[in-house]
């Protein structure tokens, strides 16, 4: 291997739904990499198969097709290239398969490339994997998924951004990385599974996303970023902060990012913005944080210093419900948030019943908070999009009917009815394999998509006639606003009103 190692990071294809808004924006994670390795001196390419061939579908059934590149067209790439390493980032559980593909292409054209696998799913899989040895009986569990893939040399999970550097040092210098936290890797067919590496603690010392290393022109031209009512195609995604204060148990969160909040710099976080403006010139900001409004004194001195800038910006990743609720201070943050270009918070409530938030979901959140939180946004002059999940294990049709009927009285702008999915590595994935609450075990390595139910639901029969009443209470909700403000209700969503626009919208 060279001195000056060649590596690829690649974004796999993505699945979607047949006919529906299939979004897709720059992967931050091999953003991050991609600069850590450049600064330490390697040949750095970066590239988003789905992006490259977002216009190309492949039928997979009725309902999913694959976005992206033929492997024709990522074998020419790789071929061309002639990486000595290739880095395949693993986001969302969905991509795992053509994550595969990718890497038994990769070796057939030259079986010297290393091939690496990460991501938010690899980390969280190892966790599933761990809680399996434990649970289960002895005998009974197989290898780790991904590890069964000759194809793959390594894995890491957690935040490596610096371990993943390490791990190249070593393979370029000829030395075993078997000690380095985070690797996953074999030892004479023997699964090698480290620690974690702890989280990184000041977050300020990573450089900034190698966004110049991706085709970000043409995520502009397809323009369909993570929030649905975007300002400009010209978006910047972008993360404040990394870590969650709460530990739901349907979120991966906490055990990817941990739950100590580690907030950037608002003068690095401005620095980062302003770039995007000159050398992009980009019309709006996306903050894709867990917890953007938790460090009240933080998001504070980020609007100073951004109002000058005058760009518009949102947070579709949602934002806490009763953060800052006591006495004015939330009012006062979500207008300081307005004067600095928010147009748009979207609001985590997840359920319309106690019981639910408390002994299922174990949200620290109280129903009496949601929709004080809701009118201090809107006074504030802000659009408020509202999060809501049904189908959780253990709870009831009267609940989720409950859970309408008191998100409708909240008074958001829109909504988005979510069909509660196992995700890897969260308390509610475990507790449905403990249980096994799948609908039927077809459903196990089903893939997880917003709108797909693997679990059985009360008062249901079948997985379809779940998901068809969800879609019903998402129209109903998402048309309350035309009823009560029309002149809102097209600043929001425009002239279209079509039930199937409103349905992709959220």
């Amino acid at each position: 291997m060279k001195k000056k190692a060649k590596v690829l990071f690649i974004t796999p294809n993505l699945k979607g739904i047949k006919g529906g808004i299939n979004r897709i924006q720059p992967c931050l994670g091999i953003g991050y990499l991609g600069a850590v390795l450049r600064e330490a001196g390697y040949e750095v390419y970066i590239r988003d198969t789905a992006l490259e061939g977002y216009k190309v579908e492949k039928q997979l059934n009725d309902k999913m097709i694959l976005v992206g590149e033929s492997d024709e067209s990522i074998a020419s790439y790789i071929s061309n290239l002639n990486p000595d390493i290739i880095g395949i980032s693993v986001l969302f559980s969905s991509q795992i398969g053509h994550a595969h593909t990718v890497a038994k292409i990769a070796k057939k054209i030259n079986p010297e490339i290393k091939i690496v696998l990460g991501g938010n799913h690899i980390s969280n899989e190892v966790i599933d994997y761990q809680f399996a040895l434990k649970n289960q009986p002895v005998g009974t569990v197989g290898k780790l998924s991904f590890m069964k893939d000759k194809n793959i040399d390594f894995a890491m999970r957690g935040e490596v951004e610096y371990q993943f550097l390490e791990l190249l040092d070593r393979l370029v210098s000829e030395e075993n990385p078997k000690d380095i936290l985070g690797l996953i890797s074999r030892n004479n067919n023997h699964l090698c599974i480290n620690s974690a590496p702890p989280p990184i603690e000041d977050i300020n010392r990573l450089p900034v996303p190698a966004r110049d290393l991706m085709n970000m022109e043409k995520y502009f031209s397809v323009g369909l970023f993570h929030s649905s009512k975007c300002r400009s195609k010209r978006v910047y995604n972008i993360m404040v902060s990394r870590g969650c204060l709460e530990k739901c148990t349907f979120c991966t969160t906490p055990q990817m990012w941990g739950r100590k909040v580690r907030c950037r710099n608002p003068q690095n976080v401005f620095e980062e913005i302003k770039e995007g403006i000159e050398r992009y010139n980009i019309g709006e900001i996306q903050f894709e944080d867990d917890t953007l409004t938790a460090n009240r004194k933080n998001l504070i001195e980020i609007c100073k210093l951004i109002e000058p800038l005058g760009i518009p910006w949102c947070t579709p990743n949602g934002i806490k419900v009763n953060y800052h609720l006591k006495g004015n201070k939330q009012l006062e943050l979500f207008r300081m948030m307005f004067g600095a270009g928010c147009y748009q918070v979207t609001i985590g409530c997840e359920s319309g019943v106690q019981r639910v938030l408390d002994d299922i979901i174990n949200k620290n959140l109280k129903l009496e908070q949601i929709k004080p939180s809701v009118e201090n946004a809107k006074k504030a002059g802000l659009l408020v999009h509202t999060f809501w999940i049904v189908g959780y294990p253990g709870e009831t049709r009267e609940e989720m009917e409950k859970t309408i009927e008191f998100a409708a009285q909240v008074g958001a702008d829109s909504y988005s009815v979510a069909i509660l999915s196992p995700l890897p590595g969260t308390p509610i994935k475990h507790q449905v394999i403990k249980e096994n609450l799948w609908w039927d075990d077809s459903l196990k390595e089903k893939e997880i998509f917003y709108r797909n139910s693997l679990i059985k639901v009360d008062g249901f029969n079948n997985p379809y006639e779940f998901e068809q009443w969800v879609n019903e209470k998402t129209l109903y909700l998402n048309k309350l606003l035309k009823h009560r403000d029309l002149e809102r209700f097209k600043n929001h969503y425009g002239d279209n009103t079509d039930d199937r626009f409103l349905l992709k919208q959220t």
